[in-house]
C-alpha cells in the first residue's frame, strides 16, 4: 500500500486509502497545501500542491465546482516511481493525458498503460479499486475531470437511449463494473487542457477560467464520442513515441524558418511516412497544420505583447510577404494583424 511519501495525491493529502471527496475535504488543513482560493457566489474552491524538491518539481492544482465536479490538474515530475492506491468512488472520470506514463491496475480492472496523449473515460464503481503507477523522471502533464454519472447524464446526455453505447455505459453504468473507452485527443482538447494546465491567472480569475475551461473540455470530450471507433489504437514504442514528440519540439523550436517533412524526419531519426502518419494518429493533426498553428499563435503574442509591426512579425513567423501573412493569420483568427492588437492570446 502506498504511504504518504510513496503516493500521489490522494495518499499526501488523505493519507493511504484517501478516496478523492476525502482529499478535497483535506486541502484546507493538509500540509504542503498553497493558494486556497474560494468563490462563494459561483460555489468554487481550488488549491495548489507543491512537489517537494527531495521528491522531485512541479504541483498539483486542485478545483472543485459545486458539488459534482472536481477537477485535478497536475504538472509533475517524480525522481522515483510512485505508486497510490485508488479506492472507487463512483464517479465518472475524464482523464486528459498530454504526456508522461501511467499505468492504471486492479484485480478487477483490465491494466491500462497510458504513454501517449490520450483521453481515458472511466466509471470506478465503490467496490473496485485500483493502484496509479506513475514512472520515474517523466513530466507528467494531465487533466482528471471527475463527475457524478448523473450530473453526466443530466448535463451533457440529452437521451441515454439516443447516445453512443460507450457514452451511455458512463452515464448509466450497471454496478460493480469498471467501465472504459480510450478515445484520440484530438487538437481542441490538447488546447484546453494545455490552458488548464498553464491557466494565466490567479485568484479568483484562476477559479472562473478553470471553469470555464473545464465545461468546455467536458463538451469536447462528450462530443468525440459520437467519432469513437471501436477499432483499438495503435500502439507505438517508445522509440516512436520519443521521435514524434521530438518532432513537436523541432516545429515549435523553429517558427521563423519552418523546417520540411524531409528536415524534421532526419532530425528525428524517422522516415518521411512512419512520421507523417504517426503524428497524424497521435497528435490529431499534420505536422504542417501544428506548425502554422505554433507559428500564428507567436505572431499574436508578438503582435499583443510586443507590440511589433506586422513587416517583422511577419518575417519572425517565416513568411516573405506580408500579405501571405496576413492571409494565414486572417484564416487562424478571423481578422487582420493590425486589428489583433486587442485580441487575448490563448
Amino acid at each position: 500500500m502506498a504511504d504518504r511519501q510513496g503516493g500521489l495525491f490522494r495518499a499526501f493529502l488523505a493519507g493511504p486509502g484517501g478516496t478523492l471527496k476525502d482529499a478535497f475535504a483535506s486541502l484546507e488543513r493538509a500540509r504542503g497545501v498553497q493558494s486556497l482560493v474560494r468563490h462563494p457566489l459561483r460555489r468554487l474552491v481550488s488549491a495548489r500542491m507543491i512537489v517537494p524538491p527531495k521528491e522531485g518539481e512541479g504541483s498539483w492544482e486542485f478545483t472543485q465546482i459545486g458539488d459534482d465536479v472536481y477537477v485535478v490538474v497536475a504538472n509533475v515530475a517524480y525522481k522515483k516511481p510512485r505508486v497510490e492506491l485508488v479506492p472507487g468512488d463512483g464517479m465518472v472520470q475524464f482523464f486528459f493525458q498530454l504526456s508522461g506514463d501511467l499505468t492504471i491496475a486492479g484485480n478487477q480492472a483490465e491494466t491500462l498503460h497510458l504513454n501517449r496523449p490520450t483521453l481515458l473515460a472511466y466509471f470506478q464503481p465503490p467496490e473496485i479499486d485500483y493502484r496509479e503507477w506513475a514512472a520515474p523522471s517523466i513530466r507528467e502533464r494531465c487533466v482528471a475531470v471527475n463527475v457524478r454519472p448523473e450530473y453526466l447524464a443530466g448535463h451533457f446526455v440529452a437521451s441515454l437511449p439516443d447516445s453512443p453505447p460507450q457514452l451511455g455505459a458512463l452515464a448509466s453504468p450497471s454496478h460493480g463494473q469498471f467501465h472504459y473507452c480510450h478515445l484520440p485527443l484530438n487538437p481542441r482538447m490538447f488546447e484546453l487542457a494545455s490552458q488548464l494546465i498553464d491557466n494565466p491567472y490567479t485568484g479568483a480569475l484562476a477559479l472562473i477560467h478553470t471553469e470555464a475551461i473545464t465545461l468546455e473540455l467536458l463538451c469536447a470530450a462528450v462530443a468525440e464520442f459520437n467519432c469513437a471507433r471501436q477499432a483499438p489504437i495503435k500502439r507505438y514504442s517508445e522509440r516512436d513515441l520519443r521521435c514524434l514528440c521530438a518532432a513537436r519540439t523541432v516545429l515549435a523550436g523553429q517558427l521563423s524558418s519552418p523546417p520540411t517533412t524531409r528536415q524534421v524526419a532526419r532530425a528525428v531519426g524517422m522516415s518521411e511516412t512512419s512520421l507523417k502518419r504517426g503524428f497524424k494518429a497521435l497528435f490529431g493533426e499534420t505536422l504542417f497544420e501544428f506548425s502554422l498553428r505554433c507559428r500564428m499563435q507567436h505572431a499574436l503574442k508578438l503582435l499583443r505583447e510586443q507590440h511589433m509591426p506586422a513587416t517583422q512579425v511577419a518575417e519572425a513567423v517565416g513568411y516573405g510577404h506580408q500579405s501571405s501573412f496576413a492571409t494565414a493569420f486572417r484564416r487562424e483568427f478571423g481578422l487582420c494583424p493590425k486589428d489583433a492588437r486587442g485580441l487575448k492570446s490563448y
